[in-house]
């Protein structure tokens, strides 16, 4: 069963927020982040903040992996290559999840620090963005998540850029796989939005092959 790479459609970003939220469960943050309900008329709120993502800023490129039997979209990915300096300083930063059915304060605790940490990190040095990737679960280890991948760091070569995302644990030996080293873990205290634990994420670099 083939997996194609494609640029999603404003009409694809529904079904991009189902994979999303579905991602976050089987770490129990999906309870915390998108804990619901939902409106009736599906996922308004969320699709549109991340079809403005794109509308608005010239640098992003959201991406689907569709299984060409089906023609499923089994995992979703945005990028935002930045070639310039004047690039990231002029372009939106990343929005935190808000609408209906979103915890929008827990949100702000992890969303919103990882973006600080990225700003620090970072700074308005050139380099690729991996800001979103999410396979549905029911399709993982597919390779569908290692496709969206190679996008990324396939124009990083190109371009001569490093690559810099935010891991999940679960993510964590994948990206290891393309050449993702830990620089930083993020550390966020959940415990008020129901989480007994600290939640942790590894933010990680591909530097610019030699």
């Amino acid at each position: 069963m083939a997996i194609v790479i494609q640029e999603a459609l404003d009409g694809d970003i529904p079904r991009a927020c189902e994979i999303e939220t579905a991602a976050y469960k089987p770490a129990n943050l999906g309870a915390v982040f998108f804990p619901g309900p939902f409106p009736s008329t599906g996922w308004g709120g969320r699709a549109s903040q991340i079809i403005a993502m794109r509308r608005d800023d010239p640098t992003c490129t959201l991406l689907k992996a569709v299984d060409e039997d089906t023609g499923d979209i089994i995992a979703f990915a945005k990028w935002n290559v930045y070639k310039t300096p004047e690039a990231v300083a002029s372009s939106p930063l990343r929005p935190v999840p808000s609408g209906p059915g979103v915890n929008e304060e827990a949100c702000k605790a992890f969303f919103g620090g990882l973006v600080q940490r990225k700003q620090v990190i970072m700074g308005t040095k050139p380099h690729i963005y991996l800001h979103m990737l999410h396979t549905d679960p029911k399709h993982q280890r597919r390779g569908a998540a290692s496709a969206l991948i190679r996008w990324g760091t396939q124009k990083a070569d190109e371009l001569g850029l490093p690559v810099y995302l935010e891991s999940s644990a679960e993510g964590h030996v994948l990206y290891n796989r393309h050449g993702f080293k830990d620089i930083e873990i993020f550390e966020v205290d959940l415990k008020p939005f129901g989480q007994d634990k600290i939640h942790c994420a590894p933010l990680m670099l591909r530097e610019v092959p030699q």
